[in-house]
């Protein structure tokens, strides 16, 4: 899983609905969760300041669903260590109809044949801080 996902791709794909975004490859890391035995593979844009996710659909390779988080909707960004991933965990201050607030868990997979995954979480684990 991630092993074709096209970085390029992605780069297209987010700047085509933020222009304005000043692009740092570095930042981009795929995820992956499982619905019903199925997976769902995201593709990740992180910043300090700025978040946005996007489903790929690997049959038909290409990106849909984008999703986005500004500074002011992020209240708290931090890691959770897992033996076989990462969970990156964004709690925000965007109220669900439930009262309760949106908080976001992505799952990062530290084996993965995505070269540049692999590489970004590392990074990514240098950044922001590690919560047990």
């Amino acid at each position: 899983m991630g092993l074709f996902i096209n970085q390029t791709d992605f780069k297209e794909y987010l700047l085509h609905q933020y222009p304005e975004l000043d692009y740092d490859a570095s930042r981009v890391l795929v995820a992956i969760s499982t619905v019903k035995a199925n997976p769902i593979i995201n593709c990740l844009y992180v910043t300090d300041n700025f978040f946005f996710a996007a489903r790929y659909h690997s049959a038909m390779a290409f990106f849909s669903d984008g999703l986005s988080l500004k500074q002011t909707e992020i209240v708290k960004m931090y890691l959770i260590d897992k033996w076989l991933s990462t969970n990156l965990v964004i709690e925000t201050n965007i109220m669900l109809k439930t009262g309760d607030k949106l908080v976001l868990k992505m799952n990062l997979p530290k084996l993965n044949r995505t070269p540049w995954h692999v590489h970004n979480l590392k990074l990514l684990r240098q950044r922001l801080p590690l919560q047990k």
